[in-house]
């Protein structure tokens, strides 16, 4: 299996998508730094854990098409000729699918660790701002959830047709920004979301979670794990049809 595990990530790693959109993200996250986030979210400082949300949900519909974009590979015509090889290993449809969904999680994870690693440099260099412990869990509740959501969806839709992952792409960039809890990627709730709030001493409201914000991350886990379980079912009875 890990053999397998290897040869999926090398695929996506050193494909032709991959290097590209890893760029394109990269110029894209320092650009919403530049000129979004540089600026503070609802009165907030840049350096807030508010700021810093709103541009981690920014960020994240280029980062989900990447992802779509790379799973989208495995629903293409040219991919029933590694299907010949996958499906004569003992490896179950699920488990292949399930690495699949590790190998793109890995080239997630690439992603974010440039693009936290440019809002680190970007908090360092312009403010002098070094206290980054207090990012680390809000990214895991915003990056993780939508992650798992588009990965497990996009899947269930490609078993179906590939062409339905290419209409997930445009639906990431439009539940962008919802000012409210379902907002996917969280960007329009971190700039909501502190106008109602009271501000604290410091001249900002205190960084808090909403329990319907956490409900909702919550559910999208589960609808993408469902989705993962659901494509895994679809692809052994195509497979079996075949």
């Amino acid at each position: 299996m890990n053999k397998i595990f290897y040869y999926e990530l090398k695929r996506m790693l050193l494909g032709k998508v991959f290097p590209g959109m890893l760029l394109v993200n990269a110029l894209y996250a320092w650009f919403i730094l530049s000129s979004e986030t540089i600026q503070g979210v609802s009165c907030t400082a840049p350096f807030s854990a508010w700021s810093y949300c709103s541009y981690l949900g920014r960020t994240l519909p280029l980062a989900m098409i990447t992802v779509l974009l790379l799973l989208a590979n495995f629903y293409s015509r040219q991919q029933r000729r590694v299907e010949v090889l996958t499906d004569a290993t003992p490896i179950p449809v699920f488990r292949q699918i399930e690495i699949r969904t590790l190998a793109a999680g890995v080239c997630f994870l690439v992603i974010y660790l440039v693009v936290i690693a440019l809002a680190l440099f970007f908090y360092a260099c312009f403010f002098r701002f070094y206290d980054f412990a207090a990012f680390v869990l809000p990214s895991a509740v915003i990056l993780l959830p939508c992650f798992v959501f588009f990965a497990g969806v996009g899947q269930l839709l490609g078993s179906l047709h590939q062409s339905l992952i290419y209409g997930l792409m445009l639906l990431a960039f439009a539940l962008n920004g919802i000012p409210n809890v379902f907002d996917v990627s969280g960007a329009g709730y971190f700039s909501e979301y502190p106008l109602t709030l009271p501000v604290g001493a410091d001249m900002e409201p205190a960084f808090t979670l909403s329990a319907g914000f956490l409900a909702v991350r919550l559910l999208y886990l589960a609808l993408g794990t469902a989705g993962v379980y659901l494509a895994a079912v679809l692809s052994a009875r195509k497979s079996q049809n075949a």
